[in-house]
């Protein structure tokens, strides 16, 4: 849960002491409910994976699960908040449901904005990037955020919270290997109809080769993964960039097999050599048209 992780370790740098529900390896909503007794927080935050296709989608299960996660967090007098991708495009839902705030857009400095707030039991309407219900049960909306424009200054995903060994034996026995998730961007400047964009919309931003390397370090020296997955929209599409990557991964001697997502008009020669060079085993591309010749072809 790579968003969720992020959100957490940005909380963790602003002082907040964070428990989490791996949603991923729940079997119901029960678990959620069982978690809000075990741990009795004092703020809830349903908050999406947006480097997931499945909740990226916008799936009306998962729209389901995430109001009967609300209506067990109420029930317990937990104020929850809500962020993502279906949040943001319908946030009326979710605060009828019983959401203190959603979210709209990017997540981690928002939500650590609105923990201070609804902490300290001041009001929320000030803070940028959030819908909310006004006295009269209205939906408002506060001004836009603007994005994270360095990412290199996240700290890196809050690991230590996820129960990697379940992870690394469920990958095994499926796979025979065990891969971790990484992202060296955020978002994606073209407009694929069929791909949700609230989030990020048409913007894209991309962490420093040095950060990501540096990453990748971490993540070997304390998890050691087999592989990795690169859970980009669009992998290194700013000129150079896989080609400086491929440099540093040899040279700090971090090379680990992985896969990522691209655009079939940006691997040229070059960039495929440089894809091999730094461990590259699989990239992904997508045709996607309405054409079936297209997709024959």
């Amino acid at each position: 849960p790579l968003g969720t992780l992020y959100a957490a370790s940005y909380l963790r740098e602003r002082g907040r002491r964070v428990a989490l529900f791996d949603a991923m390896l729940a079997t119901s909503v029960a678990e959620w409910a069982a978690a809000l007794d075990r741990e009795q927080p004092r703020l809830a935050v349903i908050y999406e994976d947006s480097f997931n296709y499945l909740s990226k989608m916008c799936l009306l299960r998962m729209r389901e699960a995430a109001l009967e996660m609300i209506d067990h967090a109420r029930q317990r007098s937990c104020p929850v908040i809500v962020s993502g991708s279906d949040a943001t495009d319908h946030p009326e839902l979710y605060l009828a449901r019983g959401a203190a705030a959603v979210i709209l857009g990017e997540g981690e400095i928002t939500l650590a904005d609105l923990a201070d707030r609804l902490l300290s039991g001041a009001g929320i309407a000030d803070v940028p990037g959030i819908a909310y219900l006004d006295a009269d049960q209205a939906v408002c909306k506060s001004p836009v955020r603007p994005f994270i424009r360095s990412l290199d200054d996240l700290p890196f995903p809050a690991w230590d919270l996820v129960d990697v060994a379940r992870y690394r034996a469920i990958w095994r026995a499926h796979h025979g290997y065990h891969s971790m998730n990484l992202a060296t961007t955020r978002g994606c400047p073209y407009h694929c109809n069929w791909c949700a964009k609230p989030i990020y919309g048409q913007r894209y931003a991309v962490r420093s080769v040095t950060s990501v390397v540096n990453e990748m370090a971490w993540l070997t020296q304390h998890f050691a993964p087999d592989h990795f997955w690169v859970v980009d929209d669009v992998f290194g599409l700013k000129p150079g960039w896989v080609e400086e990557f491929a440099d540093l991964v040899r040279e700090r001697r971090v090379r680990t097999p992985f896969r990522c997502l691209m655009r079939a008009d940006q691997v040229t020669a070059e960039v495929g050599v440089a894809l091999a060079h730094a461990g590259c085993r699989m990239v992904w591309m997508g045709a996607e048209s309405g054409a079936q010749k297209i997709l024959d072809a």
